[in-house]
């Protein structure tokens, strides 16, 4: 686990590339490497976090005997034993690392070595022969990757503050990203948060080179979640045994390691699972780590407790006040270089500082959600487009049943009853409501954006997904867009504490098993008896009292974790943002918001801002806590990383 940059093109001094190289020190604090060939116009740079062979014959950027061929390399290929071993008669292995046998991988079977790689990465390799740039990035987006061209030069890194001081590019705020945030929580697409900063899309590779003085890039996608409109269902026995198989050989595979390693643990069905599996796996007992806060309701530390003592783990916790998350939260934005996606980074941030003491390696329940249904309302909101598609408009219900059906429908979502999926999805998907993004953001600001929710980008989605059910679609989705910003979070919460994250359920084996698997697997319903009952209600209604969300992998839990585990509703670690930002204690948001010298003053709408902060009527709002957080996001970021706007 590393972190990479890179130059073509005319080359910034070596002392700048040098510093740009250590301002990602965090993600590398045991060892730093250089290649500067001002003759090439080539530089790479790297940071190591010692994982897998801990010698210095590791040490990047690393050359293969020719030295035709250089690379950089972050992540970890986790089955790079068995690909070793296919390659024992064609190079001659001088080291135990994983890198070396990437490069040996690509230098045999060039970018068709991305099938065989079951890892999270983000790699560069030079061929100063061909004097061509090849990049590549992990099938889910595990590992980032960013790039720009400025100038005649192409840019590249694990962070965006080594390309700005590589290049010296000025940091300026990309106004779709603000709206795509405060929307999604993440930005879509290629795009990032800075004008002119890009990422590789997860399951790409891109080739540049320099003609005619320019960068010339060619990117192209490797691996895509497949799109399967019939599903098998070869019977739940089968399916549960390989699933339990696929995901025990996921979190074997990623318990290799020449360093201590741990897990994280919530108390939830997806870290106790991996939790209980590692048991299994290992000699000796797993070091596991739970943070909680104060407020009673909103603390999971009894239930992560219950899961230690079944396990015999050795436990370790936090409790995070409301100080020392306002005290954090600005720290925490710097590094990542951007507004955070999830209140809880900070908790696992500051997690990831106390689990580095006894681990350096930490699986994590990351993508059980995406995988396998466990946004329960969401996905259960399917059923109710496809039953507005009988009652919608003005057309009168026919029968009593329709009538109580309508009823609960307009309870939920009032008058709009859908006719097109991409317009229902968003309607659940979104965070911030389209009237409140139109009060906060000022209309100057937003008079060029005339597709407020990125509409546009979804619609290309759902094209693609029509042969599927609603309830597929919407999950597809899920794995397709929702994952890589859960990923990206996984990765910043890790890395800034120089820890290595690595996430089980997104093995591309099991996502690609479970994917072809017929939606009732992820969320089923209780009985007959509730399938009757949810037919005259709506999402809300149903969801978690007549169906059973993540279906397979309790049937998986039945078998390895004490039952109450089993029977407890989804929390997903939530942080208590309702009373810590409140009328009485949140001088600290309004002095930041409301000030005169605030960043975001050309940005939010301050009487709209202050009915947020101050009014009490809408602090009610169950979310309101988390609307004032994205936005205290947004004003950090711009002050920390000096963004213009």
């Amino acid at each position: 686990m590393c972190a990479i940059v890179g130059v073509l093109g005319p080359l910034p001094k070596k002392e700048i590339f040098v510093e740009a190289r250590d301002t990602m020190e965090h993600r590398g604090p045991d060892d730093e490497g250089l290649y500067y060939n001002e003759e090439e116009d080539m530089a790479f740079g790297h940071r190591r976090l010692s994982i897998i062979d801990l010698s210095e014959k590791g040490r990047q950027p690393f050359k293969d005997r020719s030295g035709r061929f250089l690379i950089v390399f972050n992540g970890e290929i986790y089955n790079y034993l068995e690909i070793k071993k296919e390659l024992e008669n064609f190079y001659d292995f001088k080291t135990e690392s994983d890198t070396e046998v990437l490069l040996a991988a690509f230098i045999k079977w060039k970018e068709k070595c991305l099938a065989k790689l079951n890892g999270m990465f983000a790699f560069a390799v030079w061929d100063r022969e061909e004097k061509k740039l090849f990049l590549a990035r992990d099938r889910f987006g595990k590992k980032p990757l960013y790039y720009a061209i400025n100038g005649n030069s192409f840019y590249f890194a694990s962070e965006v503050k080594a390309i700005f001081t590589a290049s010296k590019m000025k940091k300026k705020l990309f106004h779709r990203a603000l709206f795509d945030y405060l929307n999604y929580r993440y930005v879509l697409g290629e795009n990032t948060f800075y004008e002119g900063i890009f990422s590789l899309l997860p399951g790409y590779y891109m080739e540049v080179s320099i003609k005619n003085k320019e960068p010339l890039l060619r990117k192209k996608t490797y691996w895509e979640l497949p799109i399967i409109e019939r599903k098998k269902d070869l019977g739940e026995r089968e399916i549960v045994q390989k699933t339990k198989e696929l995901l025990t050989d996921a979190i074997r595979l990623r318990m290799r390691s020449d360093v201590p390693y741990g897990a994280y643990l919530s108390g939830g069905l997806d870290s106790s699972v991996i939790v209980a599996i590692m048991s299994e796996l290992s000699s000796k007992p797993v070091h596991t780590f739970s943070a909680g806060f104060p407020e009673d309701e909103f603390n999971e530390l009894p239930h992560a407790r219950n899961i230690s003592k079944a396990f015999s783990t050795n436990h370790h916790e936090i409790i995070l006040k409301k100080e020392e998350y306002f005290k954090e939260l600005p720290r925490i934005i710097k590094v990542k270089d951007s507004p955070l996606l999830s209140p809880n980074e900070v908790p696992w941030a500051l997690l990831s500082r106390e689990l580095k003491s006894n681990s350096t390696v930490v699986l994590s329940g990351n993508g059980a959600d995406e995988l396998f249904g466990g946004y329960g309302r969401i996905f259960q909101s399917a059923y109710d487009f496809d039953r507005m598609q009988i009652s919608h408009g003005n057309q009168k219900a026919k029968g009593k049943k329709e009538d109580e059906l309508l009823v609960h429908l307009k309870e939920k979502y009032g008058k709009n009853l859908y006719t097109k999926r991409v317009d229902h999805f968003l309607s659940q998907y979104k965070y911030f409501p389209l009237f409140l993004t139109k009060e906060i953001i000022s209309e100057k600001f937003r008079k060029n954006i005339l597709d407020l929710s990125n509409k546009k980008y979804f619609n290309t989605l759902f094209r693609d997904l029509e042969g599927l059910s609603t309830q597929d679609a919407y999950l597809y989705i899920f794995q397709k867009t929702h994952l890589l910003g859960t990923l990206l979070h996984f990765d910043n919460v890790t890395m800034i504490a120089s820890v290595e994250g690595r996430a089980p359920y997104v093995d591309y084996r099991l996502v690609e098993y479970v994917s072809a698997l017929p939606s009732s697997y992820k969320i089923a319903w209780r009985s007959k008896k509730d399938f009757k009952k949810g037919a005259i209600l709506n999402s809300d209604q149903i969801s978690e009292t007549h169906d059973i969300p993540k279906y397979l992998l309790k049937k998986i839990g039945e078998n390895v974790l004490p039952k109450g585990i089993l029977s407890r509703k989804k929390l997903g670690f939530p942080v208590p943002l309702n009373s810590w930002i409140s009328q009485k204690t949140s001088t600290f948001v309004s002095d930041l918001l409301l000030s005169r010298d605030s960043k975001t003053s050309g940005i939010f709408d301050k009487k709209a801002v202050k009915s947020l902060v101050v009014d009490g009527k809408k602090a009610s709002n169950p979310k309101n806590g988390l609307y004032v957080w994205m936005l205290l996001n947004i004003e950090l970021w711009l002050r920390e990383c000096n963004v213009d706007v």
